[in-house]
């Protein structure tokens, strides 16, 4: 049997075509042959199309086997079959593909064009490849499996899904808060570019602290949750009441607020003329 034409795992696979295992269960699952089924791989119809099968081992269980042929198969062995984009990229650091962006461009890595993508110096260093759209000129980048082991990524990644500290919760800029939710608010106006400050006193005589404070915008963003129960509630309406006064704009979050932020807080910054 020839060697092109002998079973290849997905490892063996991977290594034929010079790509990283982790990489290519990626690209393999962004093509639709393969899907994550009960934290296993399993096969998709269009993977078993393409030749995918099972293969017992009382070592390794269930693994799957491909064709030696499919290493010359166009969509894995084309130039830019083995990278991928920002999407795929946080999908793999279980980030979504707003806070991916958003994360690339705070590293350095890239930097917004009026349509699309830019990459940096730092960027191509990292394993980041220029592309331009062929049909409209939009400019916008591919990574290499590589960048999943970059140190700074997956700190940075780290960062943002986990508190340091159980006992303080710390924020990608420095700030320490309160609780979850108010790291996951303060990450996310960080990440956004927003400028903001943490329990920024309010402006009137009685010493009163806003959660967070947009001074841009004078925008104050108050979270009312679980998470924030060390707060009396009494003190909460207090402040709510004193904002009213002074005719401050506000934002309120409750912890379903928090949970899809993502879609909450632009629409609720739209409000106010803040586009993010």
């Amino acid at each position: 049997m020839s060697e092109i034409s002998a079973p290849l795992s997905t490892s063996a696979l991977a290594k034929a075509l010079g790509k990283t295992t982790k990489q290519m269960f990626a690209e393999l699952e962004s093509l639709g042959w393969i899907e994550r089924l009960n934290d296993s791989w399993a096969l998709t119809n269009k993977g078993q199309f393409e030749g995918g099968k099972y293969r017992e081992s009382q070592k390794f269980g269930r693994y799957i086997i491909w064709p030696g042929i499919v290493v010359e198969h166009k969509v894995l062995a084309s130039p830019d079959a083995n990278l991928m984009t920002s999407s795929l990229l946080g999908k793999q650091l279980s980030l979504s593909r707003k806070v991916m962006d958003r994360l690339l461009t705070e590293i350095g890595w890239v930097e917004p064009a009026r349509k699309g993508w830019l990459l940096t110096l730092a960027g191509e260093s990292a394993g980041g490849h220029q592309r331009e759209n062929p049909a409209t000129g939009v400019p916008y980048i591919l990574w290499s499996g590589s960048v999943l082991e970059h140190s700074v990524l997956n700190d940075w990644a780290v960062e943002l899904k986990a508190s340091v500290s159980k006992e303080s919760f710390c924020c990608c800029d420095g700030h320490k808060v309160s609780c979850e939710a108010e790291r996951k608010i303060d990450n996310w106006l960080y990440l956004s570019g927003l400028l903001h400050a943490y329990k920024r006193r309010l402006p009137d005589a009685e010493i009163l602290f806003s959660d967070f404070y947009l001074p841009q915008y004078h925008l104050y963003i108050e979270y009312w949750g679980e998470g924030n129960q060390k707060e009396h509630l009494s003190s909460k309406m207090k402040k709510k009441d004193k904002l009213k006064t002074l005719g401050a704009k506000l934002i309120e979050l409750d912890d379903e607020d928090v949970a899809n932020l993502e879609e909450v807080l632009p629409r609720l910054l739209l409000q106010f003329n803040i586009e993010t």
